[in-house]
């Protein structure tokens, strides 16, 4: 069983952003990230012609804030994934794409977690949930 500090589960904005913190403070973690690149919900789950809702100078995450031509704008939908992708790049996060997360357990008689994925299991004294868990799929966490 591969040991972690810190897990955080989902690598869309509310991951990567505590990823780019850890990783700031020197702390280990790794992102799990069940779709196959960053972006996922903008790529996937929004219409083409879908646009940012807020103006472009709102953009305020950590480390990438917007330097572009147009603070007034709206970034498009493509340049949301490519913002999300560079981000990932740029900071070299930890994250393992097509990694489910389908349990978290409390560890007995131990600090921390046991977190099973669908490649193998983690042991980790934190885990943080950055994402929804649609109750579909059904994952098993105890706190």
């Amino acid at each position: 069983m591969e040991k972690v500090e810190t897990i955080i589960v989902g690598g869309g904005q509310a991951g990567l952003v505590t990823s780019y913190h850890l990783k700031q403070l020197g702390r280990e973690h790794v992102v799990f990230e069940q779709a196959e690149k960053a972006g996922n919900a903008w790529r996937n789950d929004r219409w083409d012609s879908f646009t940012l809702v807020t103006p472009n100078w709102s953009i305020q995450i950590p480390g990438a804030h917007y330097n572009g031509n147009d603070p007034d704008g709206f970034l498009k939908k493509d340049e949301v994934v490519a913002y999300f992708e560079q981000y990932v790049e740029k900071f070299n996060l930890p994250v393992q794409f097509k990694t489910s997360v389908l349990e978290v357990v409390p560890l007995e008689n131990a600090k921390g977690y046991q977190v099973k994925t669908n490649g193998k299991t983690f042991q980790a004294e934190n885990v943080v949930m950055a994402r929804l868990i649609p109750e579909t799929k059904n994952p098993r966490v105890q706190c």
